[in-house]
C-alpha cells in the first residue's frame, strides 16, 4: 500500500494518514497505534504521556515569539469505525487498502477512517515540522470515541495546561461545531424458549435478508430518515408471525450502535406448503417498504432463501413472537426536534446491533439528545418497553452534551481568519452527533473550543471518502490559525 497517496498535497499530512491507514485501528483495537504515536515523539525528542486508556499527549514547545500566546489543545481520536463489505475479512488485523481517484480518498471494501484519521494526520504533520508558527501545542489522541467516548472519559485533564481547544473531528468544511448533544449507550437482551427436540423437524429452514439500505452515522443521518435494516426484520418477522406457523433460528443485522443499520438478516423454520405463501408476503411488504422509502432510500433488497439447520437450537413461535413485538414497539429515529436551531433534532435513537447469544437476543441503541433532561427521559421509556417484553436493559456509556456558549473568544478569532482567508464567513452549528468536547468541557475550566475538519462523506460506512482538496485548504486555514 506504500505511496498510493504519493503526490497529493499536503504531502506530510497524507503520508501520515497513509501510516495511520496501514495500522488496523478499530475501537478497542488501539494498542498498536497508540505505540506509533507515542513512538513518533521519542524519535522526536518531544515530551509525550500516553495513558492507561492508551490515551496519547505530545506537547510542542511554543515557536519563537509565541511564547506568550495561549496554550492551544490539538484534539482528535485514533480509533475509527472499521466495517467491510467481505465478513470473512478481520478489521482488527487487516491494514487498510487505500486508494484514491484524483478527487476522493477511499478504501476498497472497507470504512476509510477519515473519521478520525485525519486529524491524527494534521497532528503528527504540525508536530513533525518546526518551521510551522504556534503558541504552544498539546496534542490529545483519544482512544474508543466511536464506541463510547471511553478515552475522553478517563482522560487526566491535569495534564494539560490549555484551556482552548481545537476539536478535529467535523466531517464539513466551512461549518465551525460549537455544540452537540449528548448519548447514552443501551443494550437490550430478550430471553427465548428453546423448543423440545424434533418438534420443528419436518419444517424447512429459510433466511430472509435485509439489504442494500444506505446506512449511516446515527446523529448526523438520523434526519434523512432513512431505513433501519433491523426494524424492517422487526417488521417483517411481526407479519410473518401472524400470518404462519413458524419458529426461529437466528438473527443479526448490524454493525455499530452508532451507525444506522444498512443491512440484516434472520432464519426461521416453516411448513414447507407454506414457503410459497411467505414469499407472496414478504414480496408485498419489501413493496411497501419501497414505496415508504422512495427518494430516502431506493436500494432496500429483501431476499428469501433455503437454509440449513444443521444441529442448531430451535426456539419457539411464542418467543418469536415476543421479539418481534419487542423490535416493532421499540422507537427508532427522530423523538423531537429542537425548537431553538431549525432543522436540528432535539432527541433520537438508533438500534445498531441485532444478534443472538445462546437463547437471548440482544439489541444495541444510540440514544442521542441536546438536553440532558430528554436524554434520560428517552432512556426511562426505552427501558419501560423493554420491561413491558421481558427485556433487560443496561446503560453501557453516557456522554454529556456540549452546550453552545455565546462567548467564545477562540471562535471569534477563528472567524475572523477564515473570512480573511475566504471573504465569507465561517457557518456556526450545533450538531447532533456527539463529540468530545463535551466531556472535555467538564474537565477544563474555562473551556473554549471549536470542531472543524475537512469533508468527508458517508463516514462509517464502506462508502466513506475524504476530499483531497478540502483536507488541503483545512490544512492551511489551521496553520493559519496557529499563527495567527
Amino acid at each position: 500500500m506504500s505511496g498510493r497517496l504519493e503526490g497529493l498535497e499536503p504531502s506530510k499530512v497524507f503520508r501520515f494518514f497513509e501510516e495511520i491507514c496501514s495500522i488496523p485501528h478499530g475501537s478497542y483495537h488501539v494498542d498498536e497505534i497508540s505505540r506509533y504515536l507515542e513512538d513518533f515523539a521519542v524519535k522526536r525528542n518531544l515530551k509525550v504521556i500516553r495513558d492507561k486508556e492508551n490515551n496519547v499527549i505530545i506537547y510542542r514547545d511554543a515557536s519563537e515569539g509565541y511564547a506568550d500566546k495561549p496554550v492551544t489543545i490539538l484534539q482528535g481520536h485514533m480509533d475509527m469505525v472499521a466495517v467491510n463489505d467481505d465478513p470473512e475479512v478481520d478489521m482488527d488485523v487487516t491494514p487498510l487498502d487505500v486508494c484514491h481517484d484524483g478527487e476522493y480518498i477511499y478504501a476498497k471494501g472497507s470504512s476509510l477512517g477519515g473519521d478520525d484519521g485525519i486529524a491524527v494526520a494534521y497532528m503528527l504533520a504540525i508536530l513533525d515540522d518546526d518551521s510551522i508558527k504556534a503558541p504552544a501545542l498539546e496534542a490529545v489522541f483519544t482512544t474508543n470515541e466511536e464506541v463510547g467516548m471511553d478515552g475522553a472519559i478517563a482522560l487526566d485533564a491535569g495534564l494539560l495546561k490549555g484551556k482552548r481547544l481545537i476539536n478535529l473531528d467535523s466531517e464539513e468544511e466551512g461549518i465551525f461545531i460549537a455544540g452537540c448533544a449528548g448519548g447514552i449507550k443501551m443494550k437490550a437482551g430478550i430471553e427465548l424458549a428453546l423448543l423440545e427436540n424434533g418438534a420443528a423437524s419436518e419444517k424447512a429452514c429459510v433466511k430472509v435478508s435485509v439489504s442494500g439500505l444506505l446506512g449511516g452515522h446515527s446523529g448526523e443521518m438520523i434526519i434523512k430518515n432513512r431505513a433501519n435494516a433491523i426494524k424492517i426484520c422487526g417488521r417483517l418477522l411481526y407479519d410473518i408471525c401472524g400470518r404462519f406457523d413458524v419458529d426461529f433460528v437466528d438473527i443479526k443485522g448490524g454493525t455499530k450502535s452508532n451507525a444506522i443499520a444498512d443491512k440484516a438478516e434472520f432464519e426461521i423454520l416453516v411448513n414447507s406448503n407454506d414457503i410459497s405463501g411467505l414469499k407472496v408476503v414478504i414480496a408485498d411488504i419489501e413493496h411497501e417498504i419501497k414505496n415508504e422509502y422512495s427518494q430516502k432510500d431506493d436500494g432496500i433488497k429483501i431476499m428469501v432463501s433455503e437454509s440449513s439447520l444443521g444441529e442448531r437450537c430451535v426456539f419457539t413461535g411464542s418467543s418469536l413472537k415476543k421479539l418481534a413485538s419487542f423490535i416493532m414497539a421499540m422507537p427508532d429515529g427522530v423523538q423531537a426536534m429542537c425548537g431553538w436551531t431549525e432543522g436540528l433534532p432535539l432527541t433520537s435513537l438508533n438500534v445498531g446491533i441485532i444478534e443472538r447469544k445462546d437463547n437471548i437476543v440482544y439489541t444495541y441503541h444510540e440514544l442521542r439528545s441536546q438536553m440532558g433532561s430528554s436524554l434520560r427521559n428517552l432512556n426511562k421509556s426505552v427501558t419501560a418497553i423493554a420491561d413491558a417484553f421481558g427485556a433487560v436493559c443496561e446503560n453501557s456509556s453516557q456522554y454529556p452534551e456540549w452546550e453552545y456558549r455565546e462567548s467564545s473568544p477562540l471562535r471569534d478569532e477563528m472567524c475572523r481568519v477564515y473570512k480573511e482567508m475566504y471573504s465569507v464567513e465561517p457557518k456556526i452549528e450545533v450538531i447532533h452527533a456527539g463529540l468530545e468536547c463535551g466531556i472535555l468541557a467538564q474537565k477544563i475550566e474555562g473551556f473554549d473550543a471549536v470542531s472543524i475538519g475537512p469533508d468527508i462523506l458517508d463516514i462509517h460506512t464502506t462508502k466513506e471518502k475524504l476530499s483531497i482538496k478540502s483536507t488541503e485548504r483545512v490544512w492551511e486555514y489551521l496553520l493559519r490559525v496557529l499563527s495567527a
